[in-house]
């Protein structure tokens, strides 16, 4: 397994990766005629979006996508080719600003905490030191908070719980693993806050 590539996210002139959502409209290649698919371990889905707000509206900016048939037109822009420094996508799309009705909220995260990598899907927000979440409507921004001081504040009572307890690993269930491995494949994420 290997860890995925996050959404991006432009927000108020700064650059972050998703790392959660709690809600339902965000961008589906397949809900245009669009099926992509993985030649990377790093991409399971096939397609990776960048989003932005412009004027309170969720937008989707950027997309690239691995395909096994020619890349279409989309929201009438023609696909761009490979480069270089894209070497796995077979098309991305450049300032698209298409309206995303995303009703919900989203996590938005930088400045990635290396210790805490681990080679398995999605990084949740907790292994981040700046987070947001942005509350939507219909892809309309309602609200925002930083929730920085909060993921800081779980690493803290994490590695509490790790350290007051460090005899007491045992080797986790078949259930445990497999519940491990699909949320880290997920970026759900309900009732933190």
């Amino acid at each position: 397994m290997t860890a995925q590539v996050s959404d991006g996210f432009r927000y108020k002139d700064q650059d972050y990766s998703i790392a959660g959502v709690n809600g339902s409209g965000l961008f589906d290649p397949t809900e245009h005629g669009v099926k992509p698919f993985s030649i990377s371990s790093a991409c399971w889905r096939g397609f990776m979006c960048s989003y932005t707000v412009l004027e309170n509206h969720l937008v989707l900016d950027h997309l690239s996508l691995m395909l096994r048939s020619p890349a279409p037109d989309l929201f009438g822009t023609k696909p761009n080719k490979p480069e270089s420094k894209r070497p796995f996508w077979d098309a991305f799309y450049i300032d698209l600003k298409y309206p995303v009705k995303f009703t919900g909220g989203l996590l938005i995260a930088t400045g990635f905490i290396r210790e805490l990598y681990v080679h398995m899907g999605f990084h949740p927000a907790w292994k981040y030191e700046e987070v947001h979440e942005l509350i939507f409507e219909d892809g309309t921004l309602k609200d925002a908070f930083d929730r920085s001081q909060y993921m800081a504040d779980f690493r803290k009572r994490r590695q509490a719980a790790i350290d007051a307890a460090p005899d007491e690993r045992r080797k986790p269930t078949e259930a445990e693993i497999h519940d491990w491995i699909e949320r880290s494949f997920s970026l759900e994420y309900q009732g933190l806050f």
